[in-house]
Parts: structure tokens; sequence; C-alpha cells
């Protein structure tokens, strides 16, 4: 049977166009990643283990656990800027000398908590003229910076940003997806939510 009607509200959620992605949005260190190339990628993953037990014929409802979540948002940047650079290795965001500006590579031990970004942020436009907002928190990169150059043709940094928890929130949110009317909107229900939790912060101390 064939389709016969089309709704009209999944017609105007259909995506459309490459993404447009920020760091740290709606904090004072927002930052535009552009140009790009191919767009952004969202992914999140859950790993569900299934409990086995005695008469057990497959998977069963009510007897699987969650064990970890994963998500990332993977962008690639034409623009070989410094900002841009220190995005694609582990702990380099403080690993840049003050003095000539140059990156080097990071320290070996333990990488301290705010070295970490505040998120990456991917707004997808919608055919009803909103987005999608698309969010991963306390991002790093875990891969490698590659740089190869090449005749009659750009250099790329492909870049994969992946979410972490944060030891004192250590089932907090790793990342979320919202409809925006605006990227404007997004940033001022993002500065609400902050105000609210400091007000709430303020209020329990």
């Amino acid at each position: 049977m064939g389709v016969s009607k089309i709704n009209k509200t999944e017609v105007e959620k259909i995506q459309i166009d490459h993404g447009i992605v920020y760091v740290d949005y709606g904090e004072t260190s927002q930052r535009l990643l552009a140009p790009t190339r191919g767009g952004g990628e969202f992914k999140a993953t859950v790993t569900v283990r299934d409990i086995e037990f005695d008469g057990r014929n497959g998977k069963t409802a009510g007897m699987q656990v969650i064990e970890e979540n994963a998500a990332s948002l993977a962008v690639t940047l034409l623009g070989m800027t410094q900002e841009n650079l220190r995005l694609a290795i582990p702990g380099a965001k403080a690993a840049t000398d003050e003095n000539t500006g140059a990156i080097k590579n990071p320290k070996v031990g333990v990488i301290d908590a705010d070295k970490y970004w505040k998120n990456i942020t991917m707004f997808a436009k919608t055919l009803d003229k909103k987005y999608k907002k698309i969010a991963i928190y306390n991002p790093m990169s875990e891969g490698e910076l590659s740089i190869k150059t090449q005749h009659k043709a750009e250099g790329e940094l492909g870049i994969e940003l992946l979410a972490h928890y944060t030891l004192d929130d250590l089932d907090g949110d790793l990342w979320e997806v919202i409809d925006a009317e605006t990227m404007e909107a997004a940033a001022a229900q993002a500065a609400a939510a902050a105000e609210t939790e400091a007000e709430t912060g303020e209020n329990n101390a």
C-alpha cells in the first residue's frame, strides 16, 4: 500500500543544508567554526548489557542495563587557525605558549577538568525555517592532529569532539537536542537556564 498522505509537520521537520557549529555556544568564549566542508555529524550511542538468566530465550524487557552513554560531534574545518588546531589535540587548550602563540604537545599526565570546552553546539536548519539545536557537553578531542597539503586543493582539518561527564555529575547530561525558533532564541534559552541554575545554587548555599 502506497503513502496516501504526508503529514505536514513531518515535511516541515526535514533537515536541510549544512550545520552551523559553535564552540562554547552561549558562553563569553563563544566562537563560530567556519568555514566548514561537508557539514557536521552528531552521534549518540548507548551501551546496553543483557542480563543472562536461566530460561532466557532472547532480549527481555526489564532485564537490560544501560552501562554507558557516549556522544560526539565531528566537523571538517578549512581554516588552519591556531584556535582550530587546538580543538584537534587532547589537552591542547592549555598547551599554547602565551608569548609566541605556538601550539605544543600537551604534558603527559592527568588532564585537568578545566581544559575541556564547555560545549560544542550545532544548529541544523529545517524546512519550517527553524533549527534543531544539538549540543554535547564538556567536549574534547581524543584523536590526532593531521595536516595534509595537496596540489590544487585545500587543506582540511577533521575534528571529532567527544562529550564527557564531570566528577561532580557522573550521571549528568552528555548531550541535548532541542527545537529552536532561531539561533538567537536558543542563546536566550541558554542564558535563562544558566541564570536559573545560578539562582538555584545561591538558594541552596
